[in-house]
């Protein structure tokens, strides 16, 4: 075969693959993609349920990551290649904040709110009625870390307000809100700060939750934003839509607070 048709037919082949391969960037996501939101543990029992409507009432599949809202700002940050994300709902807008001075959302939409309270070991057998009682030799309180929000807020807030020197020692560290209330379910410590709703839930159910001044101003506002990095912006815009309408009474039922 002479060389020029040689050199032509490979051209035309190389030609081929690169119409093929933009084709496949420039076609509009398979709406058999699920949508893939990265969320705080705070929001598993109503997300998780909206994620079911969403599902049932479009066909569209939702994929839930869960960890802590540090956490999944960084996971927005660093996406793995095959694996991007659609939607972020940290347990603070102030993680959205943070999101949106990286380039990773332009805005969000508010779901609900939750405050800082404090949930006692099953019994309570060491009778602690009062923050004040969380002060007395052995008495070990769970606070998640500054990862998670209701650990970033109670720490910042507690140093404010002269607190936090006096209860650090008796403090035990965890990695989310969740992790702390199961350790005042299990008894390994005698307390826990933990948002509202998650004390609300039903893994905690009969054990005494105080609502104290010393964490007042401790709140936080749950919202969802679309991130930048999504291959279908517009079905995550429709998603949080879903969030902020139907989706809310799920998040009424749970005990959050919402507009």
């Amino acid at each position: 075969m002479p060389r020029s048709v040689v050199v032509a037919v490979a051209s035309l082949v190389v030609l081929t693959c690169v119409v093929f391969a933009l084709a496949l960037r420039d076609r509009p996501p398979s709406p058999s993609r699920p949508l893939v939101v990265l969320a705080a543990p705070t929001v598993r029992i109503p997300l998780e349920a909206v994620a079911a409507d969403y599902t049932r009432d479009t066909g569209r599949m939702v994929v839930i990551d869960w960890g802590p809202s540090e956490q999944l700002v960084t996971t927005a940050r660093f996406p793995a290649p095959h694996r991007p994300a659609d939607v972020l709902i940290p347990a603070d807008d102030s993680f959205l904040v943070q999101a949106r001075d990286l380039g990773l959302v332009n805005g969000w939409s508010a779901l609900a709110r939750v405050r800082a309270v404090v949930l006692l070991k099953p019994h309570n057998p060491r009778g602690i009625t009062n923050w004040g009682d969380l002060y007395a030799d052995g008495v070990r309180v769970a606070i998640p870390n500054e990862a998670a929000a209701v650990g970033k807020l109670t720490r910042k807030h507690l140093a404010d307000t002269g607190q936090w020197y006096t209860l650090a020692p008796r403090v035990k560290d965890v990695l989310t809100v969740t992790e702390a209330a199961n350790a005042a379910k299990i008894g390994s410590v005698d307390a826990a700060v933990v948002w509202d709703a998650v004390a609300a839930g039903p893994g905690y159910r009969g054990q005494t939750v105080l609502t104290v001044t010393e964490l007042d101003g401790v709140n936080g506002t749950i919202a969802a934003g679309v991130l930048t990095q999504s291959p279908d912006a517009e079905a995550a815009g429709r998603f949080v839509a879903y969030l902020t309408g139907p989706g809310r009474e799920r998040f009424r039922r749970a005990g959050f607070t919402t507009p």
